[in-house]
């Protein structure tokens, strides 16, 4: 399913921040970046898997204040309700899912390892040949689950989701271990 061509989300909906309180919404940040990381709100709080682990029950507010802050190209693709299952339940299940993986790491999981499982297996999506963002999306959209997508620091309009593949992952995972691991050794070394 690999394709060379971006994927073009269509930005349709001016943010709103009270939007981000009820519903499911994949979250992208850094969206222009490659790759970009992925995330979910779901029952109020945003949840993802990072190179330090969980992060679950995050405020959307801090989220927000940081994406601002930091300017970061960011999208916010609202997920059509669930035809069965509660918000709450929703969240609880993904946040399982995050737990799945340790963290993200070279060679294990991505921050898309836990979005591709809860897709799976709440909604039924087949996501065996995604490994990518950039195909996410279009299986998604033909299961007819996008409702809309609204971004911050990101024009409106339509948007071409970055192509990377699997190296670039790595490399960037590498990158940010790197960074996490100088950051730790400077705190060590201040405190001492």
């Amino acid at each position: 399913m690999h394709t060379l061509n971006p994927y073009t989300l269509n930005i349709s909906k001016a943010f709103q921040e009270d939007e981000l309180l009820k519903g499911l919404h994949l979250v992208v940040l850094h969206a222009s970046r490659i790759p970009p990381h992925i995330g979910l709100i779901a029952g109020k709080s945003y949840h993802s898997l990072t190179i330090k682990g969980h992060e679950t029950d995050h405020s959307i507010e801090a989220l927000l204040k940081n994406i601002r802050m930091r300017k970061i190209p960011s999208l916010f693709i609202k997920i059509k309700p669930h035809p069965t299952f509660s918000e709450d339940f929703l969240k609880e299940h993904f946040i399982q899912d995050v737990q799945q993986f340790p963290k993200v790491s070279v060679g294990g999981a991505t921050c898309l390892s836990p979005v591709k499982l809860f897709f799976e297996k709440t909604y039924g999506v087949p996501v065996d040949d995604v490994n990518y963002l950039f195909e996410l999306l279009p299986v998604l959209e033909q299961n007819n689950m996008i409702e809309q997508a609204s971004a911050l620091n990101i024009k409106e309009g339509a948007f071409d989701l970055p192509v990377y593949d699997l190296k670039q992952i790595h490399s960037e995972i590498r990158l940010a271990e790197q960074e996490a691991k100088h950051i730790k050794q400077s705190t060590l070394k201040q405190q001492a």
